[in-house]
């Protein structure tokens, strides 16, 4: 029996802190890299002027419970601030700079950036939130950070440098393996439909235009249709085979390699098809956790002669740097500490538990129980939801998008939305396009606005819709009506590419008050028309 025990505490408990600095530093590069999409479109989705303002948000909350210092913003210069800090943050993280100050500051952040947008949260999200929260008890900056190379250089360090080569040992370290076995296993469980036991899945994802990449439209219009069921087949099994090489109890160090080798591919695949925000590469950044000790000596005998020079040059600029300030001392944690993270780890994994039997379908109804209220506000304050079902039971049949015909006090038509929105920024209206390029929150948003379920957030929409003189900084381009439709389309069959013909659902529209300004405007624009030619 100790054999036993300790055989499955060195599979499952155990990890080198060496994979831990590397997925620190994955970890980080995903991190900074999902603030900066957001940045991109701040003016948007973080402030009072977008198209979900704090007070709608609080007014209607997605969610139960909610947590974000991002609540307290309001303007773009405070946002801009805001993501300023959330990157120094970050940042701070990826090099190891007081690590363990920096993991729960990370969490803090990512969760305040995350739950700001709940509402258009996808996967991806849900994945970043569980890296930093189940990697929190476990010492990231023991390795390849600039804790690991002050502690080195610093007398009287002994202890704190071997404690920082010692393998760790922790109950977070079950709880990722865990974690990512259940995303592949619910997801490949949950694909049963028609269209992935025909293998047609595929063609119908790459259909989806407001999620298809440059390279899905060219797969879809090139690829031959065999060879799209082909790797239908293949995304499936491989999800299945994610599951059993993360969870294998056998062949441990092979598995774990082969799923470090492979798994990345897949979703790598993905990325290339689809835009599916940052699901992909929040994904890949697990990987480094399955490196064991065996696997870093293999590197070490394959490039060790001709990277150790250039990592010693490299950690002594770096020592050459901090002995220039004064740094912070690490040591290991107490024994109390770690009882209590590992106590805490142990509630939280309980919790996921919970929400993994409740909120997936393949799951029996004899293994579902009563979700705790305890339970439930641990999964949704720091939002990792557990509901793994991507494109399952099959992907949609249909496409669709927004469409704004708007008319300026100067008589012109404007789509305000899809200026900003897609890459098509001036749709016809009568037909979903080839590829709009929407990044998540547009995805997100323009599925969920047309649906009755978010009806409390278009008001704001109309708002934001009519300050459209403000964003161009033309008086003569305010609104003096306009309609929203939800355009939608039947994807094409197996071996076409047309899609059957669009059908236009208003679901808002607006008509400027005879005595507003725009009105005005709208009269002068008539008495005066531009000269001809």
């Amino acid at each position: 029996m100790r054999e036993w025990w300790r055989y499955l505490r060195a599979t499952y408990l155990t990890v080198d802190p060496r994979s831990l600095g590397l997925f620190r530093v994955a970890l980080g590069l995903v991190l900074l890299s999902d603030l900066l999409r957001r940045f991109v479109e701040l003016r948007f989705w973080y402030v009072n002027s977008g198209l979900l303002p704090n007070h709608t948000l609080l007014w209607r909350p997605p969610a139960g419970r909610m947590f974000s210092l991002f609540f307290t913003i309001s303007s773009e210069p405070e946002a801009r601030l805001a993501f300023g800090l959330c990157a120094l943050v970050y940042a701070a993280f990826l090099v190891g700079y007081r690590t363990g100050l920096m993991q729960v500051l990370t969490l803090v952040v990512r969760v305040s950036v995350n739950t700001r947008l709940a509402v258009l949260e996808n996967g991806g999200d849900m994945v970043m939130d569980l890296l930093c929260l189940l990697s929190l008890p476990l010492p990231l900056g023991a390795r390849f950070s600039l804790d690991a190379v002050a502690a080195a250089q610093r007398d009287g360090s002994k202890a704190a440098v071997a404690w920082a080569q010692r393998p760790v040992v922790s109950v977070a370290m079950l709880g990722l393996i865990l974690q990512f076995a259940i995303i592949y296993l619910m997801n490949a469980a949950s694909k049963n439909g028609q269209a992935w036991r025909d293998g047609s899945a595929i063609h119908y994802a790459l259909h989806q235009d407001k999620l298809v990449t440059w390279v899905g439209v060219w797969m879809r219009e090139h690829v031959p249709e065999i060879w799209l069921r082909h790797l239908t087949r293949a995304v499936l099994s491989t999800e299945w085979l994610g599951f059993a090489l993360i969870i294998s109890p056998v062949f441990v160090r092979q598995a774990r390699l082969l799923a470090v080798c492979v798994m990345p591919l897949l979703h790598l695949g993905f990325a290339l098809g689809l835009n599916l925000g940052g699901f992909s590469v929040a994904m890949v950044a697990f990987y480094p956790l399955l490196l064991r000790a065996e696997h870093w000596e293999m590197l070490a005998r394959s490039f060790g002669a001709r990277v150790q020079p250039r990592v010693e040059r490299l950690e002594l600029a770096v020592r050459e740097l901090l002995s220039w300030v004064r740094y912070p001392l690490v040591s290991a944690p107490s024994l109390v500490w770690r009882v209590i993270t590992e106590g805490l780890t142990l509630l939280v994994l309980v919790a996921i538990a919970t929400e993994v039997v409740n909120d997936n379908t393949p799951v029996p109804r004899a293994l579902r129980v009563a979700q705790p209220d305890w339970a439930k506000a641990v999964i949704e304050y720091p939002r990792i939801l557990q509901g793994w079902r991507m494109f399952a039971s099959e992907p949609p049949r249909g496409d669709s998008m927004i469409f704004v015909d708007a008319k300026t006090a100067d008589g012109r038509h404007v789509d305000p939305y899809n200026e900003v929105a897609s890459d098509q920024r001036y749709p016809d209206g009568n037909v979903v396009p080839v590829h709009m390029g929407q990044s998540q929150f547009f995805v997100m948003y323009t599925e969920r606005i047309a649906n009755v379920s978010y009806a409390a957030y278009r008001q704001a929409f109309s708002e934001w819709l009519v300050a459209y003189p403000e964003r161009t900084r033309r008086p003569q381009d305010c609104l003096v009506s306009y309609e929203v439709y939800l355009v939608t389309d039947e994807s094409p069959a197996v071996g076409s590419n047309q899609p059957k013909p669009a059908q236009r659902q208003r679901f808002m529209s607006y008509t400027a008050p005879f005595d507003s300004p725009c009105r005005t405007l709208q009269a002068s624009a008539l008495s005066h028309p531009p000269p001809a030619g």
